[in-house]
């Protein structure tokens, strides 16, 4: 089965890449879905990052905040999940969008405050793609907090934009898995028919390497022989 999966692999991107587009063409056309696909990212980003970043983190300090972090992530995520469920977010999506606003700022500014704390405090490492990310998390949620909410075609349009990315990616790494799983194929192919062709050859035709010697010129044999010659 594993053998199965990676050499079809592929397959699964592709479809997976798909689904992705429509999903987030979907989310621009009609909105209802917005709350649970919304609350499907958090969840699933907070429920996939526990046990490698607690088990990879030797701050027990920095363990804990990390678990809190994930906790409310994961409690944000079910909250939008059940209440876009019941088929009326209106408890979620009026007023501005202020309570939806909220849930979406909170999380991203915790994020990114969590990762400032971590690096500056704590000595976490970090990079260049991990600061201005998590500083552009922490200045959105900022922004919509401070906003109390936000336009709802602006968020669909922003999961359609990411929908994309994450298509293409996943869709590039199906196409290098497919030319890869070619190439092997080929490969076998020819290594067979080269091996049938070898066998369909005469066995007289087939010298044998051994009683083939290297006319191979030795120094010191070499100026005995010059030296007998003068």
């Amino acid at each position: 089965m594993k053998e199965f999966f990676k050499k079809y692999l592929f397959v699964f991107e592709w479809i997976g890449a798909a689904i992705l587009i429509g999903v987030g063409i979907f989310t621009v056309l009609d909105n209802s879905i917005l709350v649970i696909l919304v609350g499907l990212i958090l969840f699933v980003f907070a429920l996939l990052r526990v046990v490698p970043l607690l088990k990879t983190t030797p701050d027990k300090v920095l363990r804990i905040i990390y678990a809190v972090e994930i906790l409310l992530n994961l409690a944000a995520g079910i909250l939008l999940v059940v209440e876009g469920s019941k088929g009326d977010a209106s408890s979620l999506m009026d007023a501005d969008n202020k309570i939806f606003g909220y849930i979406i700022g909170g999380v991203l500014y915790l994020r990114g405050f969590v990762h400032f704390y971590a690096t500056s405090m704590r000595k976490e490492p970090n990079d260049y793609v991990k600061f201005f990310t998590n500083l552009a998390l922490f200045t959105v949620g900022t922004f919509i907090i401070a906003r109390g909410g936000f336009e709802t075609m602006f968020l669909a349009y922003v999961i359609l934009v990411l929908a994309c990315l994450s298509a293409l990616f996943i869709g590039y790494s199906g196409y290098k898995h497919y030319r890869n799983n070619r190439y092997e194929l080929r490969a076998r192919e020819e290594t067979k028919k080269a091996v049938e062709k070898e066998k369909e050859q005469p066995t007289d035709s087939i010298s044998d390497p051994a009683s083939k010697k290297p006319d191979v010129v030795v120094p010191e044999k070499e100026e005995k022989k010059e030296e007998a010659q003068l």
